[in-house]
């Protein structure tokens, strides 16, 4: 338990910095650790949208011409 923690706070200051307030405020590992899976990641989410073949491929190419268009909107309204 312990050693998955400690691979968990290596992955970047931020999350090392969380794990650290966790077990400060006395929680258990068991419980750290299922927030962890619990949460979303961009990179997972991605790839299940995405998968293999030519639904995955029209996705992200949407993916990739829309982003740009949301980030002006966003940026230069």
């Amino acid at each position: 338990m312990a050693e998955k923690l400690i691979a968990e706070a290596a992955r970047s200051p931020e999350h090392e910095a969380w794990i650290s307030r966790q077990l400060m405020a006395q929680r258990r590992p068991s419980e750290i650790l299922a927030d962890l899976d619990r949460a979303t990641d961009p990179a997972k989410l991605l790839a299940a949208i995405g998968g293999d073949g030519p639904a995955g491929l029209i996705t992200a190419c949407l993916i990739t011409f829309a982003t740009p268009f949301i980030a002006l909107g966003w940026l230069l309204p």
